[in-house]
């Protein structure tokens, strides 16, 4: 069976201490952490790398939970790329003993990106981290899996992954088929998220109807996600992306409680209409 893990994004404006609090009451296996200022970031950010009393506390917390934690993010390949400045959070991500830490591709001149990502997976390996490529992401560099794909290779990196995004996969006019045939152990976990799509570049999933991209239940949307699991290695970790609706009362152990329920219910059915 999957393990589960929350993911930052569901919970973007949560600080750090509350946010691995509503993970644990909420009963996750695994979790997600921003530890780095992603550029032009419009939601929440809670500086913890840097401030020695507050580390301390997220891992006597994270300790505590008894929760995996899965991926820190998140780092862009970029023109103006600093990687020294994002060691900081990588290396007390590592001490946590995280798994990965996501990148976006986003760099319009390809050999400075292939350079850039190779470093950084150079800066990391002795960190014991996977680089996890997020892809595809809409109108980034990286806005398909054969991009994406073709990056790592020509890397030449082991330390190297990627992350599917599945609402961007099919925003982008991707279909399940796209995966056939690609090696699996690049995709050592991945993103689950549903929702409706606009933008699509020709998805046999899109819908005529205007909707506006949104979280909506696992399974309700216009993702293919049983069709995305059948193909993707069995039981690879899940990391849930599912934000709290706008104007929700509700508290961030109250939603992250709701987003957990309803992944096993998907995932319980999924496994179910198999064999």
């Amino acid at each position: 069976m999957n393990k589960i893990g929350l993911a930052p994004t569901s919970l973007a404006n949560t600080p750090a201490l509350e946010y691995i609090d509503a993970a644990t009451q909420a009963g996750f296996e695994a979790i997600g952490m921003r530890f780095f200022r992603s550029p032009g970031l419009r939601y929440g950010f809670d500086p913890v790398v840097g401030d020695a009393s507050r580390m301390r506390d997220v891992k006597h917390a994270l300790a505590d939970s008894g929760m995996e934690l899965l991926e820190v993010l998140s780092y862009y390949l970029q023109p103006q790329m600093d990687i020294e400045s994002m060691l900081p959070s990588l290396e007390f991500a590592a001490q946590l003993g995280a798994s990965y830490a996501l990148l976006i591709g986003d760099d319009p001149e390809w050999a400075r990106m292939v350079d850039n990502f190779g470093e950084f997976c150079d800066r990391i390996a002795p960190m014991g981290l996977v680089a996890a490529i997020e892809a595809p992401v809409f109108r980034r560099v990286l806005s398909s899996i054969p991009l994406t794909v073709r990056l790592i290779v020509d890397s030449g990196r082991e330390n190297a992954a990627v992350c599917l995004d599945p609402l961007h996969f099919v925003e982008v006019g991707h279909t399940p088929d796209d995966l056939k045939g690609l090696d699996p152990r690049l995709f050592p976990y991945t993103q689950i998220r549903d929702g409706f799509v606009v933008n699509r570049l020709g998805s046999k999933y899109w819908q005529a109807e205007p909707h506006a991209v949104g979280a909506v239940p696992l399974g309700e949307g216009q993702v293919p996600l049983a069709e995305i699991l059948d193909i993707l290695p069995a039981n690879l970790p899940l990391s849930l992306e599912w934000s709290m609706p706008s104007g929700s009362e509700l508290s961030a152990a109250e939603w992250a409680k709701r987003a957990l329920e309803g992944t096993r219910r998907f995932v319980d059915s999924y496994y179910a209409a198999r064999p």
